[in-house]
This record gives structure tokens, C-alpha cells and sequence, in this order.
């Protein structure tokens, strides 16, 4: 009866804690697309000025070409698309 319990708390708590990894991948991939979409738009439009942000998109699934890192997986995505928008500013 006992082990039973303890199995049934320890089942509990692991449940309760894993959306917490989850949220601190996204934590890490949402500053990488931050500090990337605002270094690709200044880069695409040559200008000074921050853009308005977009929110931080969910993460995509990595492919066998992104980086293991979710801060570096998001800094490419950001990037990606912080050029895109800057390249539309004047067009």
C-alpha cells in the first residue's frame, strides 16, 4: 500500500513539473528570436530605430540543420524574419 502512495505522489510531482521545461525552452528560443529579429530588420533596412516587436512565435520543430540550442534556434528564426520585415520598409 505504501509503495503504492509513494508512486502515486512521484507521479504527481513529474507531471506537475514538466510543463516547467517546457516553458524555459520557450523562455530561451522567444530572447534568441527577440535579439534576431531586431539585429535582421536594422541589418535588412539600415536603420537605427527598433522596430515594433511581433510576439514571439511557438517554436518550430528542429530540423537536422538548426542549432541544439533553443536561444540559437530562435536568434536564426528571428533574424530570418526580422530581414524579411526590414527588406518590406521600403517597398
Amino acid at each position: 500500500m505504501y509503495l503504492r502512495q509513494s508512486f502515486a505522489r512521484l507521479s504527481l510531482i513529474l507531471i506537475a513539473l514538466t510543463p516547467l521545461s517546457g516553458v524555459a525552452d520557450q523562455d530561451e528560443f522567444c530572447n534568441g528570436y527577440y535579439k534576431g529579429y531586431l539585429e535582421g530588420y536594422k541589418r535588412a533596412s539600415g536603420s537605427i530605430f527598433e522596430p515594433s516587436m511581433p510576439l514571439c512565435p511557438l517554436q518550430p520543430r528542429k530540423t537536422a540543420r538548426d542549432p541544439r540550442e533553443d536561444f540559437d534556434h530562435g536568434y536564426e528564426t528571428g533574424y530570418d524574419q526580422g530581414r524579411a520585415a526590414g527588406g518590406r520598409r521600403f517597398r
